[in-house]
């Protein structure tokens, strides 16, 4: 009797070690699948519009908390736009940061010009009516204006902090229509605060930290390993095991979230 006991509560707590596993294997998809989100986020944070307040510096120079923000290196200065007809809504759009360039008979000596319907030229902007502004939803953008004709037109360049590009820009058009309003958006590193100069920004500084953390983490952990544990070769690496088996649970994570982020149902074998 006392040995069917054992064995009853033996048969029991490998069930229930069994059964824990569904619900272990769940929470590390989880935790996988939030590392994911954060990555995500991560990557997708260099495309949303910045809210800062920034100070004018100049036509293309502004001064904020987190570091200076110079377009120079995008400009030319050989009176010709660094972006030229960029198609939209209907219209072309070029447009040239720090120094003034002409187009076609209707620009002169504009930081923005519109060409309406492949025929007429107005210039959207001026180099000495730039400022920046903190848009409500654009975020961080300059604003310009020119007035011809008695029609005073204003276009607005969002600045997108994007350490991966050099420089690209699209045209919105004007919006709403008839309202003389024009929107474009430029994406790119020197957007980003700290870049062209004037200091560190904040995210170079975090970068900087992490890094630093990860060497240090590593050279410490094959000391110790070395050192501590004897241990050689493929061993030295600290947490091997995790880093070893990282793949499988990314690959779970990823099939996780596919899935639904539904849990497997059902037990293992006992």
């Amino acid at each position: 009797m006392q040995s069917w006991a054992c064995d009853t509560r033996d048969a029991l707590r490998r069930k229930m070690a069994n059964s824990a596993k569904p619900a272990s294997r769940t929470a590390l998809r989880g935790y996988v699948f939030l590392c994911v989100v954060w990555l995500t986020v991560g990557a997708a944070k260099g495309q949303t519009p910045q809210k800062l307040d920034c100070k004018k510096a100049g036509p293309c120079t502004c001064n904020s908390a987190n570091g200076v923000i110079d377009l120079t290196p995008l400009a030319n200065s050989d009176n010709t736009p660094r972006f030229k007809d960029v198609p939209g809504g209907g219209d072309s759009f070029s447009w040239n940061p720090c120094n003034p360039f002409d187009e076609g008979s209707g620009c002169a000596k504009v930081s923005a010009c519109q060409n309406h319907a492949g025929t007429d030229d107005y210039p959207i902007g001026l180099q000495e009516s730039a400022e920046f502004i903190n848009d409500p939803t654009r975020g961080l953008e300059i604003h310009y204006t020119a007035t011809t004709d008695f029609t005073q037109r204003e276009s607005f360049v969002q600045l997108i902090c994007d350490m991966g590009t050099e420089g690209s820009l699209t045209a919105k058009g004007e919006d709403p229509a008839g309202s003389a309003q024009y929107y474009m958006t430029l994406t790119s590193k020197y957007a980003c605060p700290g870049v062209s100069g004037g200091g560190i920004s904040a995210g170079s500084v975090l970068l900087i930290i992490f890094f630093s953390l990860v060497v240090v983490y590593i050279l410490a952990g094959m000391a110790v390993m070395k050192f501590g544990k004897g241990a050689a070769g493929r061993e030295l690496i600290p947490n091997y095991s995790f880093w070893k088996g990282l793949p499988f649970l990314i690959r779970d994570g990823i099939m996780f979230v596919v899935g639904g982020c539904k849990p497997k149902k059902g037990y293992d074998s006992i």
